[in-house]
């Protein structure tokens, strides 16, 4: 009997995946190489392809052992690594995803993939040729909880009145300080080839504040949430892109806020705000349908010892008795953690390979999808 290879040329239900890390910084140590250290048996992490030396000497003190590393994606896979985890900064995905892939390698690539849609097509005409897969990083969507929230999304989707999603951000160094071996980065301005890269994605009629909020409260953040919008939304036939009713920016950048209509039924409002001197990331989506509603409540994406939290209330539209539930998961169990188990499965081409509730996981489509729609609203802002 033949033997069924997975995508990164190893044999299905065979050993760890042996993996290129494609940028060592802020979060490869917050999140990934964690995850990586505990998941011997999933994936090793074979090579590194990081030029900061500080960030290389950071990886012994996550515990993975020594690292071998190498000056290009292609050399790190003549050396045997057989897939491609990028954390690169997201205005240089599309070069090394486009190296990695032509170095035969499938990726599992953070988001933003890329802001660009010019850039997402280049990347899906790659994928095609080369036949290997690029997965978008959107570990919420792996998340055992948020699964038990876009099915009952979709469940209701016929009586669904709205959709709301409201983060508080800090996004600032002490969010990630105790989880990295070296002082976070600051916060400050898109350094220069970013601010090139935004250019290129919203056009030169695009203002200075239209480009910061794409980057960072639109593409940055909210896109983990239009993704999950457009999750629930799926096979509908509704969409966000086109059905945008506003766009809004406040305190100079520092709050973004959102609305669409998908239907004349279905409202879906979203607002970002970065607030550095709050202590705790916070983030909720509310969907409300007509006989319910199921609150989602999510920690800090690199917390590992608190788990997301569904509540769940429905009533009885003759009158009955309420009903109130609640869900958890066990801490550790993070998106980032379930991600990586997935991909993993994919790759070693294992039955069941797939993503929340069944679905494959997500790629290119999704990204141009989640893409369309922030986009647009970064437009809209006045």
């Amino acid at each position: 009997m033949a033997e069924r290879a997975g995508i990164g040329g190893e044999r299905a239900g065979g050993g760890p995946v042996p993996v290129v890390l494609v940028g060592a910084g802020k979060v490869a140590h917050a999140a990934h190489l964690r995850e990586l250290r505990d998941l011997p048996d999933e994936l090793h992490l074979a090579a590194v392809v990081e030029p900061d030396p500080a960030h290389i000497a950071a990886l012994h003190r996550v515990g993975l052992g020594t690292v071998d590393r190498y000056a290009s994606v292609t050399a790190a896979a003549r050396a045997g690594a057989r897939a491609a985890l990028v954390c690169t900064p997201w205005w240089t995905h599309r070069d090394v995803v486009l190296e990695c892939l032509a170095a035969g390698l499938p990726v599992l690539c953070e988001k933003p993939v890329t802001l660009d849609p010019a850039e997402i097509e280049e990347l899906a005409a790659a994928e095609r040729r080369t036949g290997l897969p690029v997965t978008a990083g959107y570990m919420k969507r792996h998340d055992p909880v948020v699964r038990l929230f876009l099915d009952h999304c979709r469940a209701r989707l016929d009586r669904a009145r709205r959709l709301t999603v409201d983060i508080h951000d800090p996004n600032a160094p002490h969010q990630v300080a105790h989880l990295l071996p070296y002082d976070p980065p600051p916060f400050g301005p898109q350094p220069p080839p970013a601010r090139e890269a935004l250019a290129r994605a919203l056009g030169p009629a695009a203002s200075q504040a239209q480009r910061e909020a794409y980057a960072r409260g639109l593409g940055g953040s909210l896109i983990h949430q239009v993704n999950l919008v457009h999750a629930v939304l799926a096979g509908s036939g509704r969409k966000l892109a086109g059905r945008l009713l506003h766009a809004d920016g406040w305190a100079q950048g520092a709050g973004v806020s959102c609305r669409w209509r998908p239907d004349d039924g279905l409202l879906v409002d979203m607002t970002h705000q970065r607030l550095p001197a709050h202590r705790r990331y916070r983030e909720v989506l509310e969907f409300t349908a007509s006989d319910g509603v199921a609150t989602l409540t999510l920690p800090s994406p690199y917390a590992r010892d608190e788990a997301a939290t569904l509540t769940v209330q429905s009533w009885d539209p003759a009158g009955g008795p309420a009903e109130r539930r609640v869900y958890t998961a066990e801490p550790g169990q993070t998106g980032f953690r379930r991600q990586l188990l997935a991909w993993a499965r994919q790759l070693r081409g294992e039955p069941g390979s797939r993503g929340a509730a069944g679905e494959a996981l997500p790629g290119l489509a999704d990204v141009r999808t989640d893409t369309r729609a922030v986009r647009e609203a970064a437009l809209r802002l006045a």
